[in-house]
Parts: C-alpha cells; sequence; structure tokens
C-alpha cells in the first residue's frame, strides 16, 4: 500500500481522530551487484534461488580471501548472512578438516541460522555438518557435534562454559577458518566488555592449537564500526558499511496518540494492526513488555476481519515459537505483535508494515524494528506510534531526526577489576598464563587473585587453584557484581544485581520473566534474595529513586558556554524511596519504599556554571538546573547507544566540590561502562539536542514530553521549563573569546 492510499483509507475510518502529524516517503534504493568466481556449486545455488551477490557481500568475501579481518554493518535485510556463509560454504568445501564458529547473542537466532546452513549444505555439498551447541542441546548429540560437526552455532554464555574444556574441541579449535560474531550490537557496555575478555580467552587457546582464523563482525548500522569490533576482539579490522542492496520505497508515519485522550495507547495499535491486516497487509507491531504484546494482539484479534494475529514474546515454548515464524514466512499468519524478541536477524520474510509502540530505547533498534517491514524492491509502511516521554515524543516534532539517522556509537567500557579478576581466573584454568600475557592493567587483578589463594605461579605459569571451578566462580553475567536471586515457591527464576534488584525487584514491584507474571513480596540484600509470588496483575510498576554525587576525581575539563563541562570518576549514593503503579499508561497510585542506600564509583560528566545570570534567583535556580538535567538525560540516547535506565543525574544550585550550580549525569552502572566520557565529548551537541526539545514542547510548563521524568525522587518538583531552556542554551553555546 503507497502512502497516498493509506492516508485516504484511515481519513475514512471512523475511529481515526486526526493522529497522523507527519508522513513521508523514503526513496527506493536500486541494488548496485558485484561479480567474483565461486566455486561452480556455490554459484548453481545461487541461481537457483535467484540470488545475485550485492557489492557488500562480494567486498565482504574478497577481505577475507585476502586475510583480513571484517566488520559489516549494513541495515535490515541487506545480506549480511550471505556474505559470511559463502565462505564458510568455501573454505569448508576445499579443506575436509576446516571447521567454523558462529556466536549468536540469542539461542533463537542460531536456530534459525542453523535451518540456513543446512538449506546451503544440502544444495552445496559442502558437507558443513551444521549443529547447535548450546544448553539446550540433548546429552546424547554432544560427543557427536564435537567429533563430526564442522559449524558449532553457540553464544557466549555457553562458549564461556566450555573454554576449560578445550582438549575435547581440539578438532574444532586446531581447524577453525572463520569466527562469526553476528548481531554484535547487543555486545555494548558492561556486556560488550565481558564478550571482549571472552574472545581473548579464545585467542589464546586458538593460538595453543595453532589456528589462525578469520573474523566476521556482523551488526546493525552503527556510527564507529571499527573502534567498536577491534575493541571487542582485540584485531585489526575492515569496515564494509555501504549498503548495496535493493530497497523499495519506504513510507514512514508519525502517530500522535495523545490527539485522541480518549483512546489508550494500546487500543489504538490494535486498531492500527487491524486497519492493515484488514485491507490484505502483513504486519507486525513491536510493544515494549510482553503483557502488552498480549493485550494489543488479542485486541487486534477482536476487531480484525482476518483473525490470523498471534502474539510473539520470550516465554512461549521452542516449537511455539518456531510456528509463528514459519506462518509468517509462508503469508498464513497476517498480522504479529512482538516484544524485541523479533526485532532482528530472525527470517521471517518481508513484511508490508511495521509498527513501532514506543521509542524502543535507540535509534539503531528502531530501525532494526522498521527493517522488518520491506523486502527487495516492495514498498513498505512504517509506523511510529510515541509514548508521553520525552525522547518518545522529541521524534513527532523532529522527524528529521529520526529519519536522518546514520548509526549510534557503540561503546565498550574499560574492563573493572572484577572483570578483568574474573577472565584472568578463567584463563590461568584453560592454559597456564605466562608472564608477559598478564600486562600492566591486569596485573592489579592478578595480585588480588594471588592474595586470595586463587592463582598460584608455577614454572609453567600462573594457574587457577580456586576449591570451584574457576568458570562456576566466575560466570560470565556475574563478572560485575553480586547477585540477587529472584525466588518463586522455593525456585530461582532470575539473577541480577543488587542495584538492579534495587531499582525493579523491590517490595511491591511486578516482574515479567518468560511471559509470566510475578509480584515480588520480600528483598533480603544480606542473603541475597528476592521472594515473589505467580500472580495475573493489569498495571506495572516504576521506581522512584533519588542520588547524591560525590566527585572523586577529574580527567578532562572543557568549556561549553558558560558551563565548564569534566568528566571523571564518582561516588554515588542512590536512595529508593519509593514507587508508582501505571495501569493503562497512567500512574494510578504512589507508594512509599524504605531500602537501604547503594554506595557505587563509576563514570560522569558534569557541568558546573559558576557565573549564572542573576536573573535566576535561588529558588529559579533549583528548577531550571532539575528541568535541564531531566532533558539532558532524556536525550542522551541520541548520543550513546544505550538503555534509558542506563543514565542517572543529580542537580544542585551549590555543589560542595564544584562551588557553583552544577548539574551530574553518571553511568548507572557500577564501575562504568563508558557512557559519561561519550557524553563529555559531545556535551555541545547533547546540550543543543535537550534544548531543542524542550524549546519545541507546546506545553507551558512542563510536561511528560520534555521535563518530567517518571523515576524523578522529588516528583519533579521544583521544575522551571524557562529557566531549564536558559541553562541549555548557556551550556549549549559556543564560548566567544574576547579580544
Amino acid at each position: 500500500m503507497h502512502l497516498d492510499e493509506f492516508l485516504s483509507d484511515l481519513a475514512r475510518d471512523r475511529s481515526y481522530r486526526g493522529q497522523v502529524v507527519y508522513a513521508t516517503t523514503l526513496p527506493a534504493h536500486a541494488p548496485e551487484y558485484g561479480a567474483m568466481a565461486l566455486r561452480p556449486e556455490i554459484e548453481r545455488f545461487l541461481n537457483r534461488q535467484g540470488i545475485r551477490l550485492y557489492r557488500h557481500q562480494i567486498e565482504t568475501i574478497a577481505a577475507l580471501r585476502a586475510g583480513r579481518d571484517v566488520v559489516l554493518t549494513t541495515p535490515t535485510a541487506s545480506g549480511k548472512t550471505l556474505a559470511f556463509h559463502v565462505p564458510t560454504a568455501e573454505w569448508l568445501s576445499e579443506d575436509p578438516k576446516a571447521t567454523a564458529l558462529y556466536l549468536y547473542p540469542l539461542k533463537a537466532l542460531a536456530n534459525d541460522q542453523l535451518e540456513k546452513l543446512n538449506v546451503l549444505d544440502e544444495a552445496c555439498g559442502a558437507d558443513l555438518r551444521p549443529s547447535t551447541y548450546d544448553g539446550d542441546t540433548p546429552q546424547q548429540k554432544r560427543a557427536w557435534i564435537r567429533r563430526s560437526a564442522r559449524v558449532v552455532l553457540t553464544n557466549p554464555h555457553a562458549l564461556h562454559q566450555y573454554l576449560p574444556w578445550h582438549p575435547q574441541w581440539a578438532r574444532i579449535l586446531a581447524n577453525l577458518k572463520l569466527v562469526v560474531l553476528d548481531e554484535a550490537h547487543h555486545y555494548r557496555g558492561v556486556v560488550g566488555g565481558n564478550v571482549a575478555g571472552l574472545l581473548s580467552r579464545l585467542s589464546r587457546i586458538l593460538e595453543h592449537y595453532g589456528a589462525a582464523p578469520r573474523f566476521v563482525v556482523s551488526s546493525a548500522s552503527i556510527a564507529n564500526p571499527t573502534e567498536f569490533a577491534s575493541a571487542l576482539t582485540g584485531r585489526e579490522v575492515v569496515s564494509i558499511h555501504e549498503d548495496a542492496s535493493a530497497r523499495g520505497p519506504r513510507s514512514v508515519v508519525f502517530w500522535d496518540p495523545m490527539a485522541d485522550p480518549s483512546s489508550s495507547i494500546t487500543h489504538q495499535a490494535a486498531s492500527l494492526l487491524s486497519f492493515l491486516t484488514d485491507r490484505g497487509m502483513q504486519a507486525i507491531c513491536f510493544a515494549r513488555s510482553r503483557v502488552m504484546a498480549e493485550r494489543v494482539a488479542s485486541a487486534a484479534r477482536r476487531t480484525s476481519s482476518t483473525k490470523a494475529i498471534q502474539a510473539y514474546r520470550a516465554g512461549y515454548l521452542a516449537g511455539d515459537r518456531r510456528e509463528i515464524e514459519t506462518e509468517l514466512r509462508e503469508g498464513h499468519l497476517r498480522g504479529v505483535v512482538s516484544t524485541s524478541a523479533l526485532e532482528s536477524g530472525i527470517d521471517v520474510g518481508g513484511l508490508d508494515a511495521a509498527i513501532l509502540v514506543g521509542f524502543p530505547g535507540s535509534l539503531l533498534s528502531a530501525w532494526q524494528q522498521a527493517g522488518r517491514a520491506g523486502r527487495g524492491a516492495r514498498p513498505s509502511l512504517v509506523i511510529y506510534i510515541p509514548y508521553e516521554d520525552p525522547l518518545d515524543r522529541y521524534f513527532l516534532r523532529d522527524p528529521n531526526r529520526f529519519l536522518s539517522y546514520a548509526g549510534d556509537r557503540l561503546v565498550l567500557p574499560h574492563r573493572t577489576l572484577r572483570q578483568r579478576a574474573g577472565h584472568l581466573a578463567c584463563a590461568a584454568a584453560e592454559l597456564p598464563l605466562r608472564a608477559e600475557e598478564i600486562d600492566t592493567p591486569d596485573a592489579q587483578a592478578a595480585d588480588a587473585l594471588r592474595q586470595s589463594r586463587l592463582l598460584a605461579d608455577t614454572p609453567s605459569g600462573s594457574i587457577y587453584c580456586g576449591l570451584r571451578r574457576a568458570h562456576e566462580a566466575f560466570p560470565l553475567e556475574e563478572m560485575t557484581g553480586e547477585t540477587v536471586r529472584l525466588m518463586c515457591d522455593g525456585r530461582t527464576i532470575e539473577t541480577m544485581n543488587p542495584v538492579r534488584a534495587r531499582r525493579d525487584a523491590y517490595p511491591g514491584a511486578v516482574l515479567l520473566h518468560r511471559g509470566e507474571t510475578f509480584v515480588v513480596r520480600s528483598l533480603d540484600l544480606a542473603l541475597g534474595t528476592a521472594v515473589a509470588t505467580r500472580e495475573e496483575v493489569d498495571y506495572s510498576t516504576q521506581g522512584l529513586r533519588t542520588s547524591a554525587v560525590e566527585i572523586l576525581s577529574t580527567e578532562a575539563a572543557k568549556r561549553s558556554g558558560l558551563a565548564s563541562v569534566s568528566h571523571g570518576r564518582v561516588r554515588v549514593t542512590e536512595s529508593f524511596i519509593g514507587y508508582r503503579a501505571i495501569h493503562d499508561d497512567r500512574s494510578v497510585s504512589l507508594h512509599p519504599l524504605v531500602l537501604p542506600s547503594h554506595i557505587y564509583e563509576t563514570d560522569g560528566v558534569w557541568a558546573a556554571f559558576p557565573d549564572l545570570p542573576s536573573e535566576l534567583t535561588t529558588v529559579d535556580r533549583f528548577g531550571a538546573l532539575h528541568g535541564a538535567e531531566h532533558a539532558l538525560i532524556a536525550m542522551a540516547p541520541l548520543l550513546v547507544l544505550c538503555d534509558a535506565a542506563d543514565i542517572a543525574g543529580a542537580s544542585t544550585p551549590l555543589h560542595p566540590q564544584t562551588g557553583a550550580a552544577t548539574i551530574l549525569l553518571f553511568d548507572a552502572i557500577e564501575d562504568g561502562a563508558g557512557l559519561a566520557e561519550v557524553l563529555f565529548e559531545e556535551w555541545p551537541r547533547l546540550a543543543r539536542a535537550a534544548h531543542d526539545m524542550v524549546l519545541r514542547c507546546p506545553c507551558g510548563d512542563g510536561c511528560p514530553g520534555c521535563l518530567l521524568s517518571p523515576h524523578c525522587g522529588s516528583q519533579n518538583q521544583p521544575l522551571s521549563k524557562p529557566g531549564a531552556m536558559r541553562i541549555l542554551a548557556w551550556a549549549a553555546a559556543e564560548r566567544k573569546e574576547n579580544g
């Protein structure tokens, strides 16, 4: 359906209330093909499938053949997978002993790619014997895979557990020709730091076996592919990022749900989905939560004439998810409502439309979701429906910021002492650590392990000597801190670090896990347990917290307008004071909460204003700084890929250490994730974006679309919109030197 036809039909629909505020069509992109000599059986396979290789696929294959490591960052549905499947099939056909290792962030992605490899294997006769190997692999099949499989698909958490048993994997490791990290944008922040440590350990084991495979890092479009991939793999990579694939015209519609205050976002999304499916379109709707996915799907089925609409989310049995994916690909299912589980990787065919309910946290994710609609030269439709949230609604007022996206910057933080110690302990358990392998940043971690009698020096090198197996003592997901276990009926259903437990598992909190709703009844941080009951409730919860920030050290400083902006280490005292219950996107009640404060060190960026104009009274200064703090936090995900909760802040008319009115933003992650450093580098852009967002909001005194934060522990008091605009303008202005 073309845009004019969609808008015309929509205008005649009885439920339409003028919610479309902007609509445009992005032009089609003509394909750019390349040519290269391939093995005859691969050529025949591609010809039978009607596939011609795009230029970026040819460039990837050529770089790998030339012995280069590659980072490939072209958009969704541009054929990235084929770019590394082809060299895998070539190398494994030429060398009967050769093997390949594919790493995926999710088991579902590995299973989806297994099917594609099986098709390629059968058609080309390459004898790939592809197999997934993870926690779900039957015990009776594992020995055969280690003995016979030639392409192994797994995930970082599983690989972490298998590396100490590398002698059992010697055949695969010694003959490894290619290592693929697909959907690598998932490996950002603290998670990415741990994956980088894991890959470093993999590389030393490969060196032990004399293997020198090529690496492919495949990701959605990002702004710093070379920097990110090199930090992740520790290798020099060549970047291939220019998309040469075919793309049809894509219409993008910006929808304001507040134009119809009588109808909730959930109801409007369901109505749009049924509207599209009733007109013969196959559509996907992305929802922020599992509960919302189920509600939208149920409501759409009730109103749609086709009824062929299903929800899709984590928590469904693998067979049920596979059935939904197949029905989508084959066109039997006309609509699906999904969490981010279908955002990337899994093949669901070429859909006609995508509905994005709420900004998913980053433009990268937003375009991953939008990219699920459209295949080849076919036209597609994307509808963006924001929540009542500053960043969500910002794009209604500046659609071009959404439409002109060119990639987020991914950050890998420096590994913390605990992470370094964990990976050193695991590395020493895998192979003795030579002195030259323990570099200066790792020396402190090694000393800490020796003092704890976990590391011992021998003539062969340093070895792990703990009573517990190293990989159990330092599981990948726990290297960032101790864990709190979420318990139900005496069974652990989830683990989380103490910071997240305070934020998400406080008494009264509603949590979703594998499709089920749990209400937390108690939290005992000393014992490391949270106890929950399984209950069906029609509301969600949101914690409220306040922070006090002490500056520990300054690593860099600069001027930006009237502000002195600095970056360094800070100590945060985070207090958890209450939570709000939310029903149908509206706050319905407020509850006090008494929990011990959490104190941790992290990375921070702060702007001090020593010479604020006298036009701001003391009272106005507090509201102005507070409002500016909220606006800066709201817009931070535009500049660095992170979740909204990964950055927090504080503000004060007089900070005791700066001696001035100060706004502080910090990584809300113990030890930091490198986010504040990027915000320091991009401070003028951040301040301008925040100022522009507040300026464009039509409200008078501040609203949920600009300054109000649902997480604010002081109930958004005081706030001054005029004052916040002045502060942000002063923070963004270029400094004019005298004379």
